[in-house]
């Protein structure tokens, strides 16, 4: 929710289309992984902040923490 910059607020991920007839549920899972919150940082290489996300689906929202910030080697294409 706070970062060292100011990447998308929202971000879709993890999606897909399920159809459901009236009255009918079903339980979905959507993977997140960690590259999925990371954004590209001031020297161009995509970096995942320690701090906490909030997560929508639909309605839901949920907030979650990453304990520790990782930085990928390679740069942003």
């Amino acid at each position: 929710m706070v970062a060292s910059l100011t990447p998308d607020n929202r971000r879709l991920r993890a999606f897909e289309k399920v159809e459901l007839k009236p009255g009918e549920t079903k339980t979905v899972t959507l993977p997140i992984k960690a590259s999925d919150l990371a954004f590209v940082d001031y020297d161009g290489k995509w970096v995942l902040e320690k701090g906490k996300f909030r997560m929508q689906a639909g309605t839901s929202v949920m907030d979650i923490t990453c304990n520790h910030t990782y930085k990928w080697t390679t740069p942003n294409k």
